[in-house]
């Protein structure tokens, strides 16, 4: 496991910068949820149907999967940060 030192006086500095990034990614989350709702409700399916049949070519090629596309994988690598913020003890 990696360390970091940090001066006494630096630490509330640290934490709040690191409260900052898990408010931001939070909402950012919640904003891609909602993007995969509306995706869901306007086009009567699930997310990962949505991805099934888009990866073998059956929705085609037009700009709104690509969208939804984008929305799912934000979801994935903002969770992935949280995460990995969210395990930062300081």
């Amino acid at each position: 496991m990696a360390s970091i030192s940090l001066l006494e006086e630096a630490i509330p500095i640290v934490k709040t910068g690191l409260l900052i990034e898990e408010n931001i990614l939070s909402l950012s989350l919640k904003k891609y949820q909602k993007e995969l709702e509306d995706f869901e409700e306007k086009h009567q399916m699930s997310t990962d149907e949505f991805t099934k049949r888009f990866n073998t070519g059956e929705l085609g090629d037009d700009g709104i999967w690509f969208d939804w596309l984008f929305a799912c994988k934000a979801v994935t690598h903002v969770s992935e940060k949280l995460r990995l913020l969210q395990g930062i003890a300081i």
